[in-house]
């Protein structure tokens, strides 16, 4: 009876040993690029905060490469990425228990990449080459806008629309797609908010990311990228709840530094009437009203007129350059590292205005200088 008992105990820690040991993953493939060239298999931290090295592997003669390694065989997919000692564009990577995975390219190493062996990956394969194409063109548009001495207008026009172009590809992404990983990837994506920071908020919203927490509940229930995207939703709810409840009748405060590192909160202006203006120092037409606007400003400041100046650029420097050569006499401030004052103010696209009256409530305002004019006589 001891023998049959110490016998049942053996084949449960057996099976048990078996549950939770490593299976056998392997990642693999052929690169065929110019130059010597080192591979890495980096897994992504599941906070998705953190990189952790697998391994590195020389190409080989052929151009091949392989990576073995164990995944816990009762674990959820996790994200790994490969990258690359020449600076190319990491390629992102959904691995489960027991994987084999091969990715092959030629030449173009990211745009060009190609996976078998895993649906997510080929998924995350679609996305990243129509969203980054799209980021490709806005940044050639971008070292031409810094370049050119004319046509910047139309130039920042082109920009404009392929930064659009590149928001839609991933909500249109997210929203096909609502329970894989894939999706979590495509809503980690921010490269186009660093070119265009009014457009923060208006790619991926609330309503999305709700949308891929219930669809990877129910497909990988204890994959750690739902806790994620559990305190982004309560993080953004907070934000909305904040945002409605600081002036019920008014306006959402903002609280920004100027080129000095001196904070202005919007809010202490109150009581005057104040044009909230965003605009960008690439702009043609933002300097151009700068110029007019500076006219009604003097005309009507010691009335009780004021300007809160929020610049849209990523380029500080750029930004403080064209402050001080344009001289202005208001508060300018920087908003191009708080891409949530974009949001809370609806902000698409620049030259935007409204105008705060000094009871506090608040209009879109033209900035034609007539119709400007107009508005401020109105409320002072």
């Amino acid at each position: 009876m001891k023998r049959i008992f110490l016998y049942v105990v053996a084949v449960a820690m057996l099976l048990t040993s078996c549950a939770t040991s490593g299976v056998k993953t392997c990642v693999e493939g052929r690169f065929v690029c110019d130059g010597d060239l080192v591979v890495s298999l980096e897994r992504i931290s599941d906070n998705y905060d953190a990189i952790e090295k697998i391994g590195e592997s020389m190409l080989g003669a052929d151009g091949g490469f392989e990576f073995e390694f164990d995944v816990a065989r009762d674990s959820s997919p996790r994200l790994y990425r490969l990258s690359f000692s020449n600076g190319v564009r990491p390629i992102t990577l959904v691995v489960a228990p027991g994987d084999d995975i091969y990715i092959d390219s030629v030449g173009n190493l990211f745009l060009n990449y190609k996976v078998q062996g895993s649906e997510e990956s080929q998924l995350i394969e679609s996305f990243n080459k129509e969203y980054f194409a799209a980021v490709d063109k806005l940044a050639q548009l971008s070292e031409q806008m810094a370049m050119a001495n004319s046509n910047i207008l139309k130039l920042n026009q082109e920009a404009y629309k392929a930064a659009e172009n590149a928001v839609r590809v991933q909500v249109r992404f997210v929203g096909s797609h609502s329970s894989t990983i894939a999706a979590f990837y495509a809503t980690r994506q921010h490269v186009v908010e660093e070119y265009v920071p009014a457009l923060a908020g208006k790619g991926i919203s609330l309503p999305h990311i709700q949308t891929l927490k219930l669809g990877l509940e129910q497909a990988y229930p204890e994959s750690p990228y739902v806790a994620i995207l559990e305190r982004e939703i309560a993080d953004a709810e907070a934000l909305v709840a904040l945002t409605t409840n600081i002036k019920e009748e008014s306006y959402p405060d903002i609280n920004l530094d100027d080129m000095y590192k001196n904070m202005h909160r919007l809010s202490d202006l109150d009581g005057k009437v104040v044009l909230l203006y965003f605009w960008s120092a690439e702009h043609v037409l933002c300097n151009n009203i700068n110029a007019e606007l500076k006219d009604i400003y003097e005309k009507y400041h010691d009335d009780g007129f004021e300007v809160y100046h929020v610049s849209v650029d990523t380029n500080r420097a750029l930004w403080i350059e064209a402050t001080r050569a344009q001289q202005h006499p208001w508060i300018s401030v920087f908003g191009g590292t708080d891409p949530r004052v974009f949001a809370m103010y609806s902000v698409m696209e620049v030259p935007m205005a409204y105008i705060i009256s000094r009871d506090g409530t608040m209009d879109v305002c033209s900035l034609e200088s007539s119709k400007l004019e107009k508005e401020i006589k109105k409320r002072l």
